[in-house]
């Protein structure tokens, strides 16, 4: 008998340049899957966040409906030296006598949605914080009654328990119920047609645009000497200053900037809720904003942003959601680069 030759299978190995060719596929899918995950991780958080924000705006909206119409104020304490009985003397629009907290200057009478004052802080040697009292205490926590809804799940490892502010422009008298804004932008209002009694946002008739008014937002106001929470309501500079586009050009005198600014721990999503209700995360367009209010050499509290071909498009984002129909609007001139 004959010897058959076997059929032999041939086995080609991989090339160097194929293997290299293969891993790179399978690197480049995995850092998609990484990058899509982490996607997910964060539009989950913001979705939490914009959850907390929206119930803290009903819990305000469901505190004026039993208080008569009276918003709990946006103002977290009573300030030492904080004025709440004075007169505002203008010759153009009149004189004006303003009464805070009906003169009361006791903090526990205070209508503060929270009350961050007192046995409710406590104070250590690296800065001074809530404790749960400051939250239990406040005008609002009985419509929530949950200390997560004031946390938010954006916000990077801390020992803080508010993430939030309330908008300083509504619930007070005057913005954040704050005598000394009112002395220095009184002026630059009444020049444009708006006098102070327009700017009391006590009772929900005093703002007349809910759906486009911020009620609350993220911030982090640690930055503020030892304080480590966010004290008082949240505000900047509604003025124009020089180099902003206004059709009744009125620049401000003192220009006080980004007196706060919100939360830039993810600027890509910016949260914050509406009066009514809704909701909304902002996605911050000048990102080197970051770096020049909070960075290594940053400048905090009252930045003087300048002007970029003449605009400064998130500030006049926040701007028009401060107190829409009372805050004179600007005409927004988009140019590129601005």
């Amino acid at each position: 008998m004959m010897d058959r030759p076997r059929s032999r299978r041939h086995c080609r190995a991989f090339t160097l340049t194929e293997l290299i060719v293969v891993v790179a596929i399978l690197v480049l899918l995995m850092s998609l899957v990484v990058i899509a995950t982490r996607k997910a991780v964060l539009m989950a958080r913001v979705a939490n966040c914009l959850s907390n924000q929206r119930q803290i705006a009903f819990a305000q909206s469901s505190y004026t409906t039993d208080h008569n119409g009276a918003y709990a104020s946006n103002q977290t304490k009573v300030w030492p030296g904080m004025d709440l009985d004075f007169t505002i003397s203008d010759a153009a629009c009149g004189n004006y006598d303003i009464l805070i907290n009906n003169g009361v200057t006791t903090d526990t009478k205070y209508h503060g949605w929270v009350a961050s004052y007192g046995a409710n802080m406590q104070s250590a040697a690296d800065g001074e914080r809530e404790k749960p009292g400051a939250l239990k205490n406040g005008r609002i926590w009985s419509y929530l009654g949950d200390l997560d809804a004031y946390k938010s799940p954006l916000e990077p490892k801390s020992d803080r328990i508010r993430s939030y502010s309330l908008n300083g422009f509504v619930g007070s008298t005057v913005p954040e119920d704050s005598s000394w804004r009112a002395q220095d932008w009184h002026a630059w209002f009444c020049a444009k047609g708006v006098s102070m009694p327009q700017l009391k946002t006590t009772h929900a008739s005093g703002v007349p645009a809910p759906a486009r008014t911020i009620c609350s937002i993220v911030e982090d106001d640690r930055r503020l000497g030892n304080l480590m929470y966010n004290a008082g309501g949240w505000l900047f500079d509604p003025r124009t200053p020089a180099g902003t586009p206004d059709l009744n050009p009125q620049p401000a005198i003192g220009w006080q900037g980004w007196i706060d600014w919100p939360a830039f721990w993810y600027p890509e999503a910016i949260t914050y809720s509406y009066v009514d209700g809704s909701t909304e995360s902002y996605a911050l367009q000048r990102p080197a904003l970051v770096g020049e209010i909070e960075g290594p050499s940053g400048w905090g509290h009252g930045y003087l942003e300048p002007a970029y071909d003449g605009f400064r498009r998130d500030w006049y984002h926040f701007r028009e959601r401060l107190l829409p129909g009372v805050i004179p609007a600007l005409p927004l001139k988009h140019t590129p680069g601005g």
